[in-house]
């Protein structure tokens, strides 16, 4: 395959000292390590990469208006064949199709960003529909690009794409969203979860409509759901109080701030196990945690995202240790409980060292039963732990 032809290309040359990134394969150039610009590259386009002295450490997607203003796509002096984005996208549907352990599921992530060597692109499958989400300004810059060859790909019938506010301000792109191709989403898809059933929004849910980084974990809990009283807290449109239901919980408590998503959590609950006994409460968990006198056996704490970047980690090391806290306050002897951080700046060992400490201000030994985190269709690649961004505790009190 010939090479992907720059007539004008631009370079970004670094800083003395500021290559070690990309020669260690990781796929972020901050605006700090650029020293010039060599060349008038629009916003998306693909940019050369060279060291001080002058050497091509690779291309990547040039975006001047962010502060990670390259994302790399390859490293080394060749530039990329023509087809690399159809061949990527291709390689990575088809490791998820073929995957073992992804069988029992129509809903998955099909294209995870830098682990799958597109970053900026998640590609999420709902049945018969894909959700995207552009996150660059080099895959918003080949969105109908883009768009071809994820529906060669993965032959569904519909795309939809969800905008990205907060990452379209960041790159300096107009935020987009709609169909791609097929007719957009009218109300909520059902989607399967081994014997478990959703409904889920795609048009205005979280993320792409779902939590599907939380699959292993919601499996978890139906598996230790039978006979307990279950605490869901900022449990959304009640992915792991339906999996509870479906275990054969006793009762269940669902608590999130959203009305409409307590509304389909009711529906989800609802279809998984009819007669189950759900109160759906609207509020904050931090303060229902308070004010609830009840103990309970299963307990699921899965926070929105509270450090979404470094200067954040104080504060939400505070905030988790409060909730977690109380939920240890809330949980009966022997109980068991889920508790998560979904932030790569709140890490595996310090998010141990967080629940440790909430551990000995509630006076409530506990025991670690293992690590939870994302399943397979959600990779990390080794040369970006910053993918790695789900961090997860089983504990028994």
């Amino acid at each position: 395959m010939r090479p992907l032809l720059e007539p004008l290309v631009t370079d970004i040359i670094l800083h003395p000292g500021r290559d070690r990134s990309p020669r260690r394969r990781h796929p972020w150039i901050l605006s700090s390590a650029v020293a010039r610009v060599d060349g008038e590259a629009k916003i998306g386009e693909f940019v050369r990469v060279l060291s001080a002295e002058g050497e091509v450490l690779g291309w990547g997607h040039w975006s001047r208006a962010s502060t990670l203003c390259v994302r790399m796509v390859s490293f080394g002096k060749e530039s990329l064949p023509e087809d690399w984005l159809e061949t990527r996208i291709a390689e990575a549907v088809s490791r998820r199709r073929n995957h073992p352990l992804l069988r029992q599921t129509n809903a998955l992530r099909l294209v995870n960003t830098e682990a799958d060597g597109l970053p900026g692109l998640v590609a999420d499958q709902y049945g018969d529909t894909l959700v995207i989400k552009l996150a660059s300004a080099g895959m918003a810059s080949q969105r109908d690009r883009v768009a071809d060859a994820l529906r060669t790909a993965t032959r569904l019938d519909r795309g939809f794409e969800r905008a990205d506010s907060v990452a379209s301000r960041r790159e300096g792109v107009a935020p987009h969203q709609g169909a791609l191709w097929g007719a957009a989403p009218e109300g909520p898809v059902e989607i399967r979860e081994g014997d478990r059933r959703y409904q889920v929004d795609l048009v205005s849910g979280q993320k792409t409509g779902f939590y599907l980084d939380q699959r292993d974990s919601r499996d978890l809990v139906q598996r230790l759901a039978r006979d307990r009283r279950v605490l869901d807290l900022f449990s959304y449109t009640g992915g792991f109080a339906a999996a509870a239901a479906r275990g054969g919980a006793s009762d269940i408590v669902a608590v999130d701030s959203s009305a409409a998503a307590l509304e389909l959590a009711d529906e989800n609950v609802r279809s998984n196990a009819p007669d189950c006994r759900l109160e759906c409460v609207r509020g904050d968990a931090f303060e229902f945690l308070r004010r609830d006198s009840r103990q309970y056996d299963l307990i699921i704490v899965d926070p929105p995202p509270l450090a979404r970047s470094r200067r954040d980690v104080s504060r939400a090391s505070r905030a988790y240790k409060d909730v977690v806290l109380h939920a240890l306050k809330r949980s009966a002897a022997g109980a068991h409980l889920l508790v998560f951080a979904c932030s790569h700046h709140v890490g595996p060992d310090l998010f141990r060292k967080i629940v440790f400490g909430a551990s000995l201000d509630a006076g409530r030994p506990v025991r670690v039963l293992g690590g939870l985190g994302a399943p397979p269709d959600h990779p990390v690649s080794l040369d970006h732990p910053e993918g790695a961004y789900l961090t997860g505790l089983w504990l028994e009190s």
